[in-house]
């Protein structure tokens, strides 16, 4: 197949209710689409360490599982799991491979000949930062551990052909398990960087986007609607929220190398996150 083509059974017929394996269900973005998804479609979600009801337990690591469980006949497999924390790609890229490029090699393997579609989940950091904005067609060019492995395991989805790599910026709001955008802001003050900027995504909107954009092929961006520095987002959720915490302005940061400015943007449609405001207003109420 080329890159363009679809997997037979593509798409599939208007409304209908499909049958997804959502891979990182209890994580903070696989929760805020499993609360989209499961009342609409018949969803499996898995789980690595954080338990969840109704949530079958599942380590990357154990290919065999991996591999049955992605090849009972779904329609599609949503990939939100792996290691995503930057500073911990950092300390341990053979793990960030492990967890990020391999199980992709696994997925692809499991349903190869199938009508099962792949839907992968990654990152804004595959790109430098040194563009005022992206689009599907500009040139990948990480500078950490976790940017590499997005474009190792994109290129792998993208070689198959007939799946979907959607590239998402920074998430925020609050998730139905796993809150760990809301435990950046739990501290007494809040360090937040005012150099780096980004188009930042709510976290509700992201199903009701994927959904419309998961019966394409190739690679789709899905940004926020307005640009920020990191300051500007955290101090507008700790207002919002009326958090305990004083956000405090940085510049410059230690450890991991992160891309100054990452704004996403599309040129194969037209969808993009509310703007900060408005999401804000939904996020406190």
């Amino acid at each position: 197949m080329t890159p363009f083509s679809r997997p037979r059974g593509w798409p599939p017929p208007p409304d209908s209710r499909l049958r997804i394996l959502l891979l990182g269900a209890s994580g903070f973005v696989g929760g805020g689409l499993w609360s989209y998804l499961a009342p609409r479609h018949e969803v499996v979600g898995s789980y690595a360490t954080r338990p969840v009801p109704g949530l079958v337990r599942l380590d990357l690591r154990d290919e065999r599982r991996l591999a049955a469980l992605a090849a009972d006949g779904f329609d599609l497999v949503l990939h939100a799991a792996g290691l995503v924390p930057l500073e911990a790609a950092e300390a341990d890229p053979a793990l960030a491979h492990r967890l990020n490029v391999r199980p992709v090699e696994v997925l692809l393997d499991a349903v190869r000949g199938s009508a099962t579609k792949l839907v992968l989940l990654s990152s804004d950091n595959v790109f430098d930062g040194t563009r005022p904005q992206y689009t599907e067609a500009d040139a990948r060019s990480p500078v950490n551990v976790y940017g590499r492995t997005k474009v190792a395991a994109e290129d792998l989805l993208l070689a198959e052909g007939g799946h979907l790599v959607v590239r998402i910026p920074l998430v925020f709001g609050r998730g139905p398990w796993a809150n760990t955008f809301l435990a950046r802001l739990a501290g007494p003050t809040t360090a937040a960087r005012t150099d780096l900027v980004c188009a930042p995504v709510y976290l509700p909107s992201v199903g009701p986007a994927l959904a419309r954009l998961w019966d394409r092929t190739g690679v789709v961006h899905y940004g926020g609607g307005d640009v920020v520095t990191r300051f500007e987002l955290m101090s507008g959720v700790q207002r919002a929220l009326a958090l305990p915490t004083r956000v405090v302005p940085t510049e410059g940061g230690s450890g991991c190398r992160r891309p100054p400015r990452l704004v996403l943007r599309s040129t194969r449609h037209g969808l993009l996150g509310p703007g900060l405001d408005e999401a804000l207003a939904h996020l406190s109420s």
